[in-house]
C-alpha cells in the first residue's frame, strides 16, 4: 500500500480502531479480540491497528482491512517497547501489514539499530512507517528518518511533555502546522466524539481510538472511579486571606471534625498545619481549596495576589498524604456540582468574600485554563474600582455602612449579569461571607446550600470525587 492509497482509505474513514487489550485482561484473546474488530469494521471503520503477532495474523487471514501492525515487546530496562528493534519489524513485514508502527523517538533501543535503518527495512519491503512520537523534537528527528505517518501515540507517556487528561491536542495542533496535510494520525487518550472532530478539524489525517472503543476493562474503570466516593473521608482544608479552615469530611458530606485558626504568615507553617491535621486524624487523602491560581497538575502556587502572605510557589505534596488542590472558586463551584440540587447542570459559583471568586461547572467537568486558570471576575472593572474593590472592601468591613452595602449590592448585581450573559448557566450560586449576607439580595442566585461551609466542602468534593482534569 502506497502513502497516496492509506490517504484515500482514511479519507473515507477517518477513525482508525486500534483493537488492543489491556495487559492481563480478559479479553486477551484472538477471538474476542476479533470479534471487536469486526465490529469495528461492521460499523464503518475502514483501518485497524493491532498489536501482537497472533492478533495480527488471525486479522490478516479474516479481513481485507489494512492494519497498522505494532509489537509491544521489553527488553529489561530500554524505555522502547512499540516495535523496538530489527526482529519485531521483520516479523511485522513477514506478517504483511500495510503500515507498520514504531517508537518515533531519538532514544537508544535495545539491538543498537536506528531509526532511519528500521523504516529503510520498511520501505524496502513496500510498507509504510508510522512513528509513534511523544513531542514535536521527535516527531522532526522521525520525519527526518524517512517516516510516512507521525503518530502523537507517546504523547503524555515519556518526559517529553506532561499528560493530558484527554488527547494532547496542543501537540497535534503544533504537528499539523509543521508537516502539513497528509501526515499527522491523531492517537492517545481520546475518549469522545468531540475530540476525535477537534483532531479532525485541526489537520489529523486519521484519528486512532483505542479503549473509547474496543476495551470495556477501561471504561468500567472509568465509569466505576466516576460512580462514587473512593474514599470513607478525607482532610478538606480552606485557605482564605484571614482565616484558614481545616475538616475531617465523610463520603456524605458531613463534616465530622473541624478547626479554624488565623492564616499563618508563612507557607511553611500553613504545610506543617495541613500535614499534622492529616495525620492526626488519619486521612491519606487531602483536598485544598486556596486564593490564587494553583496548577492542578503540579498542586503548585502559580499566581496569586497578596492577600495570603508567601503563597505563590507553594506546593501542596505532602509525604504519603495524596493531594487535590485548586482555586477557591474552582473548587467551591466543584462542591456545588456535586450537589443534589445543581449536578448535572451548567452552573456557576461567585463567592463574595474577602476577595471575589467565580468558578463554572458545565455538566461534571471544570472550565478553567490549563495550569488552573479561573474566571477574573474580581480583576474587572466596576466603575473606577475592580469587583473585587467593591465586594471585598464590604467583607472586610465588620460592620458595613448602607452605603458600602449598596455600593456591594451594585457591583453583585453587575458580576451577576456578567456571568449569566457570557456563561449561560442553569444556576448561579451565592458563597462567602457576603455572598450570604442578609442585606445582599440578587434575583436569579441561589444562596449556597452547603452555607458558610461552602468552601470547606468544595475541597473536600476535589478529594472524594477527583475532577477530571483537561
Amino acid at each position: 500500500m502506497n502513502h497516496e492509497k492509506f490517504l484515500d482509505l482514511v479519507s473515507q474513514s477517518p477513525i482508525v480502531a486500534s483493537v488492543q487489550a489491556s495487559p492481563g485482561s480478559p479479553l486477551e484473546d484472538v477471538e474476542t479480540l476479533y470479534r471487536l474488530a469486526q465490529a469495528s469494521l461492521q460499523n464503518g471503520v475502514r483501518v485497524l491497528r493491532a498489536q501482537g503477532e497472533d492478533t495480527i495474523r488471525a486479522f490478516k487471514s479474516r479481513f481485507d482491512a489494512p492494519i497498522i501492525g505494532l509489537i509491544k515487546r521489553e527488553y529489561g530496562q530500554n524505555p522502547v517497547y512499540i516495535t523496538p528493534t530489527e526482529v519485531e519489524v521483520k516479523a511485522l513485514i513477514a506478517l504483511g501489514c500495510e503500515v507498520i508502527a514504531l517508537d518515533g523517538t531519538d532514544r537508544l533501543r535495545p539491538d543498537g539499530s536506528s531509526l532511519g535503518y528500521l523504516i529503510e527495512l520498511i520501505h524496502s519491503a513496500g510498507r509504510l512507517a508510522m512513528a509513534d512520537c511523544d513531542s514535536l523534537e521527535s516527531a522532526r528527528f522521525a520525519r527526518h528518518c524517512g517516516a510516512d505517518l507521525i503518530g502523537t501515540t507517546l504523547a503524555g507517556y515519556t518526559p517529553a511533555r506532561p499528560a493530558t487528561n484527554g488527547p494532547d491536542l496542543a501537540l497535534l495542533r503544533e504537528l499539523c502546522d509543521e508537516f502539513g496535510p497528509g501526515v499527522v494520525i491523531a492517537e492517545g487518550r481520546f475518549n469522545e466524539p468531540w475530540q476525535a472532530r477537534a483532531a479532525l478539524q485541526i489537520g489529523a489525517s486519521a484519528v486512532v481510538i483505542g479503549g473509547a472503543l474496543n476495551d470495556p476493562v477501561k471504561q468500567t474503570a472509568a465509569f466505576v472511579n466516576s460512580a462514587g466516593a473512593r474514599h470513607s473521608h478525607v482532610a478538606a482544608v480552606d485557605i482564605g486571606g484571614t482565616w484558614m479552615r481545616l475538616a475531617v469530611v465523610d463520603r456524605n458530606l458531613t463534616i465530622t471534625s473541624h478547626e479554624r485558626h488565623e492564616l499563618p504568615e508563612s507557607r511553611s507553617q500553613r504545610l506543617k498545619m495541613i500535614h499534622d491535621f492529616c495525620v492526626a486524624h488519619r486521612c491519606n487523602v487531602v483536598g485544598v481549596s486556596s486564593g490564587g491560581t494553583i496548577d492542578p497538575a503540579t498542586n503548585t502556587v502559580v499566581e496569586t495576589k497578596p492577600l495570603i502572605p508567601d503563597h505563590l510557589g507553594t506546593n501542596f505534596e505532602f509525604d504519603r498524604i495524596k493531594s487535590y488542590a485548586l482555586n477557591d472558586g474552582l473548587a467551591t463551584a466543584w462542591g456545588h456540582a456535586q450537589h443534589p440540587q445543581f449536578a448535572g447542570k451548567r452552573v456557576a459559583t461567585l463567592a463574595l468574600g474577602t476577595g471575589v471568586g467565580c468558578g463554572v461547572v458545565d455538566r461534571g467537568r471544570i472550565m478553567m485554563g490549563p495550569h488552573g486558570e479561573y474566571a477574573r471576575i474580581n480583576d474587572l472593572q466596576f466603575g473606577e474600582q475592580s469587583f473585587e474593590d467593591q465586594l471585598g472592601g464590604a467583607a472586610l468591613t465588620p460592620n458595613p455602612t448602607e452605603s458600602q452595602k449598596a455600593t456591594a449590592t451594585e457591583a453583585a448585581k453587575s458580576a451577576l449579569d456578567l456571568i449569566k450573559a457570557i456563561v449561560l448557566p442553569d444556576e448561579i450560586v451565592l458563597a462567602g461571607g457576603v455572598g450570604l449576607a442578609d442585606w445582599l439580595v440578587l434575583d436569579g442566585a441561589i444562596r449556597s446550600p452547603y452555607g458558610s461551609d461552602a468552601g470547606i466542602i468544595g475541597a473536600a468534593c476535589l478529594a472524594l470525587f477527583p475532577p477530571q482534569i483537561s
